[in-house]
C-alpha cells in the first residue's frame, strides 16, 4: 500500500511537467515615496529583446518538457513597474515620443527558466537581464543588470514555484535598476 501511494504522488507530481504552465508575472519593486525627482519628465520606453518569448521549459528526469509562458507581455510589465517606481519617486513619466530629454530606454534581454539532471537531485535555473539606456543632455548612461539563481530540486516543482522564481529573478534586477544612483543622477541633472 505504502508503495503504490508513493508511486500515485510520483506520477502525480511528474505529470504536471507535460502541462504547459501560462506564468502570472508580477514583479515586486521595493521603491520608496519620495520627491526625489522634483517632477523632471522622463521619457520611458521597454522594449522586449529577447531571443524567444517562451519563458522556458519545465523539466522531467528526461529532459526539457512543456513549454512555460507569461500571461502578459514582458515589456508592458517592466514599462508598468518602472513607470510606477519613477513616479513614487517623484518624476513624471511622459511618452518616448513626447520629449527629447531626459529619457529612459530599457531592453528585456532575457528571463529564462531552465532545467538540469543530476544523480540524486535535478537544478532549476532562473536568469534574467535588463539593459538600461539613459540620456539627458549630452550626458548618457548605460548598464547591463543581471540576475542568476539555482535552485536544487528532488521533486519537479509545480507552477506556483516556478511562478515565484521567475517573478523572483524578474523583481531583482528591476530592483538593481531602480535603485542605481549613477542612473538616476544621470535623469535629473542633465548637461
Amino acid at each position: 500500500m505504502h508503495k503504490l501511494l508513493i508511486l500515485a504522488l510520483c506520477a502525480f507530481v511528474s505529470g504536471c511537467a507535460f502541462n504547459p504552465q501560462k506564468a502570472n508575472v508580477a514583479p515586486t519593486v521595493a521603491v520608496m515615496a519620495s520627491n526625489e525627482g522634483k517632477g523632471v519628465s522622463v521619457a520611458v520606453r521597454v522594449v522586449d529583446e529577447r531571443p524567444s518569448k517562451s519563458l522556458g521549459r519545465r523539466g522531467t528526469a528526461y529532459g526539457a518538457a512543456a513549454e512555460i509562458t507569461s500571461v502578459q507581455e514582458i515589456s508592458f510589465i517592466v514599462q508598468r513597474e518602472i513607470g510606477d517606481a519613477l513616479k513614487k519617486k517623484g518624476y513624471s513619466v511622459v511618452n518616448y515620443g513626447d520629449t527629447l530629454n531626459p529619457r529612459l530606454s530599457v531592453e528585456v534581454r532575457l528571463l529564462q527558466y531552465s532545467t538540469s539532471q543530476g544523480f540524486w537531485t535535478g537544478g532549476v535555473q532562473i536568469q534574467s537581464a535588463l539593459k538600461a539606456n539613459a540620456t539627458n543632455g549630452l550626458r548618457t548612461y548605460e548598464k547591463m543588470y543581471r540576475s542568476e539563481k539555482e535552485e536544487r530540486v528532488m521533486v519537479i516543482p509545480t507552477a506556483e514555484t516556478n511562478e515565484r522564481w521567475i517573478n523572483d529573478a524578474l523583481s531583482d534586477v528591476l530592483n538593481q535598476l531602480l535603485n542605481d544612483s549613477s542612473l538616476f543622477s544621470v535623469l535629473q541633472n542633465g548637461g
